[in-house]
């Protein structure tokens, strides 16, 4: 799929229902600085994606971050996880190639454990499938991010490579001077004949409602 059409699709994507609950998923914009504001500031590490700050954001960070991830001008887009007007979290797409697509996610922290990343990293998946026509979706975590390993595993995703040195810690602005660790890739392909998430939903959801613990990750890993 070229850019300008998955700009299209991702404009289309304005509000979709998670399916569990009353968690919906649409594409964040320019207009929604101040959700994103308020939804890092109990924040205490990197709260989304590339060169952030730590902590809360400021609003010109949310705007900044927010203009890197329009649909609009972009090749990347970022999705809000919904309650009402609240944001719980986002999904970041980042389609590298026709054909494959990085899924990045975040929930802040009073929200995690809930299942929530779980779902919405279902759900976007797949969309990801079926509307981008994209067979191939992956993840970048790190190593030791145990929680973000559990739930790749736990929704049908499996692991593919570790790359050396490949994530970014986005300690200096300087990419040269900048410290670099290995990344793990994890991979979901587009098999209708084995297709695991559908399950992996109802059992994070029959976790929340009994009140079980559900892993959820941390941050996601540039």
């Amino acid at each position: 799929m070229a850019d300008d059409e998955v700009q299209e699709v991702a404009m289309r994507f304005t509000d979709v229902e998670l399916g569990f609950g009353d968690l919906r998923l649409r594409t964040l914009v320019s207009t929604d600085a101040a959700l994103l504001v308020e939804a890092t500031s109990g924040e205490p590490g990197r709260s989304l994606w590339g060169a952030h700050p730590v902590g809360p954001y400021s609003l010109r960070d949310a705007q900044v971050a927010l203009a890197a991830w329009d649909p609009a001008t972009a090749g990347q887009f970022s999705l809000g996880i919904l309650r009402g007007r609240r944001l719980l979290g986002a999904v970041g797409l980042i389609p590298e190639r026709p054909g494959s697509t990085e899924l990045a996610y975040w929930v802040r922290p009073e929200a995690r454990g809930r299942g929530i990343a779980s779902r919405a990293v279902i759900a976007v998946t797949l969309w990801i499938h079926d509307e981008l026509a994209a067979p191939r979706v992956w993840l970048e975590i790190e190593p030791g991010n145990e929680p973000s390993l559990r739930l790749a595993q736990r929704v049908g995703y499996r692991f593919e490579q570790r790359l050396s040195r490949h994530c970014r810690q986005w300690t200096h602005q300087d990419a040269e001077r900048d410290s670099w660790h290995d990344c793990l890739i994890w991979v979901h392909t587009n098999d209708r004949k084995h297709n695991p998430l559908s399950g992996a939903l109802q059992q994070d959801v029959t976790a929340e409602r009994e009140g079980s613990p559900v892993s959820e990750p941390g941050l996601r890993d540039q």
